[in-house]
């Protein structure tokens, strides 16, 4: 399956634009300047067992790219049997100055479902990175299946974050997720990501470039992060700090 690419980078005062896909098909929404918008639109149910979705995003120097789910992932299984997993991978390589905004939509791990997910990002000097991501262990009435997810994060000086979460909604493990059925963060990366505390939610500040809010919870409409205007943080650059 080939992989789907957003390529975003600079021509002039505007930008150009790679998009391909089929799997995962990105389709422009909207061009002003060195800023795109563009949406993902799944191209056919997924994720089924075997599946592998490979997801390659660059954005070029200075440029700001606005990405939106259509839909949201629901992993299915074949019950009562342990199938091969379903994949899901993403990388962002960021130039210098560019900057990310990612508003994703739920993914939902049925409990017939086995995922494993990873997001690689590399970014550049005063580039920046802001990402939603959210996981669900089972639909209405269900615990979940399996699923192992990766966040791998780092910029020219080394790694900011690597951070590795494994999981069974059927086998729930204390000090882990417990009896949570809900894993939702939002990931700021970057000198110029900013990110106010919101309340209900755990946070975490990286040693340089950035921070993380976690909520952790048996309802998705519980999160802090519903209807709390987190779309245009994460949508918007933070100004460069003055001193």
């Amino acid at each position: 399956m080939s992989a789907t690419v957003v390529d975003v980078s600079p021509r002039g005062e505007r930008v150009s634009c790679v998009l391909a896909g089929d799997f995962v098909i990105p389709r422009l929404v909207r061009r002003e300047g060195r800023s795109v918008e563009v949406a993902l639109v799944a191209g056919r149910a997924m994720l089924l067992p075997g599946d592998a979705v490979r997801i390659e995003i660059s954005v070029g120097e200075g440029c700001t790219l606005r990405l939106v789910d259509v839909g949201g992932l629901v992993v299915y299984g074949r019950p009562g049997e342990t199938g091969e997993p379903s994949h899901w991978h993403a990388r962002i390589d960021l130039a210098e100055g560019a900057h990310l905004g990612w508003q994703g939509l739920p993914t939902v791990i049925t409990d017939a479902g086995h995922l494993t997910r990873s997001l690689t990002v590399r970014l550049a000097a005063d580039s920046s990175a802001t990402l939603r991501e959210t996981l669900v262990l089972g639909r209405s009435g269900e615990r979940g299946g399996r699923v192992t997810t990766e966040t791998d994060a780092a910029d020219a000086i080394g790694p900011i974050l690597r951070d590795r979460l494994e999981v069974n909604g059927a086998e729930p493990v204390p000090g882990v997720l417990g009896t949570d059925r809900i894993v939702d963060s939002i990931l700021a990366l970057g000198d110029r990501s900013g990110l106010a505390d919101v309340p209900g939610a755990a946070r975490l500040d990286f040693e340089r470039g950035g921070a993380m809010l976690r909520y952790l919870g048996e309802a998705l409409h519980q999160s802090p992060f519903e209807g709390a205007g987190m779309g245009a943080v994460l949508l918007e650059p933070r100004p460069a700090a003055v001193f």
